[in-house]
């Protein structure tokens, strides 16, 4: 276990299931408690998260601080501060002028230009002031290399480029000897994604699933809260009957994350409108059910997804609409997907 990197806790191989022991083994002081912080954020914990990191925001010790920036600018969404989220942003950008500037080791530089694109792309906001991360996975710790393949695999999903983003994920896999639950937990979810948006239901319920049967061992819901809508519907598919309590955990916590996203994401009014519309007044199944729509989805297919009838899947449109005032599907994709 390497204790002396940007999200030690990330990082880390460890049994599935012994998370909370993983922390509390870290000799360091001040690396336990990024861990902790950790631990707090991807459990759904936002508030606690934030409490621990706050301290380390102006740290000298480059690690410390960028753990901070990001848990500190991540965590705030789902509280809604739009001011700390941009607060925490900003301070994974002055880190890596400030290891510019000094001339940092290649290692330190690689930590940088991660957390740089965890900070951008994972928020759909665009990279073009940050050095390619494909040139720096080389430098960076296995725990980290495996959440840079997420990182880059996102930033493909977003250009549409879903076979070349699923292939990314299943080679680093494929390549990796030891469990680092977290980073594979995201990889699931980029995986079952990319599935889902080829329609290929069943491969895409079974990528989710082995996600979700490693995160439930750990209580790790944030991926799932982070990437509901990206989803679509999965959650609702594999979990919902299966795992009630697993399913209004996630639940509650999308409505908040959804609402943060929304003030730092939508930047024009009219879009701050729209968004504040949907995460407001849609419920989660309706929220899937409008996001597949409006891409295109047949009643059909979106029943035998969610497994549900064609007929509720009616009833949810019909209301889908009138809280949207919508008058046809076509016109969700002017809610749901821009």
């Amino acid at each position: 276990m390497s204790e002396y990197t940007v999200l030690p806790l990330l990082n880390s191989a460890f049994k599935p299931g012994t998370a909370v022991e993983v922390v509390e083994r870290f000799e360091d002081s001040d690396f336990r408690n990024i861990a902790r912080a950790e631990l707090f954020y991807f459990s759904g914990r936002a508030k606690e998260c934030c409490e621990i990191v706050e301290s380390y925001l102006e740290d000298e010790a480059i690690e410390l601080r960028l753990s901070a920036c990001i848990l500190y600018g991540y965590s705030n969404l789902s509280l809604g501060n739009s001011a700390a989220v941009r607060r925490g942003l900003e301070g994974i950008q002055e880190c890596m002028k400030l290891v510019k500037r000094e001339g940092a080791s290649k290692e330190v530089q690689a930590v940088c230009v991660l957390a740089g694109y965890a900070g951008v792309v994972l928020l759909h906001l665009p990279t073009e002031r940050i050095p390619s991360l494909e040139g720096y996975c080389g430098m960076l710790p296995e725990g980290l290399r495996l959440f840079a393949v997420y990182v880059m695999a996102h930033q493909m999903y977003l250009n549409g480029e879903y076979w070349s983003a699923y292939g990314m994920c299943k080679a680093a896999l494929l390549m990796t000897n030891d469990v680092y639950p977290i980073s594979m937990i995201y990889i699931r979810c980029m995986m079952a994604m990319c599935r889902i948006n080829r329609k290929d239901m069943q491969e895409s319920q079974s990528e989710f699933m082995k996600g979700w049967n490693l995160a439930k061992m750990d209580n790790f819901i944030e991926p799932f809260i982070e990437h509901h809508g990206l989803l679509r519907g999965l959650v609702e598919a594999c979990i919902r009957k299966n795992d009630p309590d697993g399913y209004r955990k996630i639940t509650d916590g999308v409505l908040f994350f959804s609402r943060g996203w929304m003030v730092i994401h939508n930047n024009e009014t009219k879009k701050k409108v729209t968004k504040k519309k949907v995460t407001n007044e849609l419920s989660t199944m309706e929220f899937s059910i409008a996001m597949l729509a409006g891409e295109g989805w047949t009643n059909k297919e979106i029943s035998a997804h969610l497994g549900i009838s064609v007929n509720t899947v009616k009833h949810y449109l019909t209301d889908i609409f009138s809280k949207l005032n919508v008058k046809k599907r076509d016109e969700l994709k002017n809610y749901m997907l821009k």
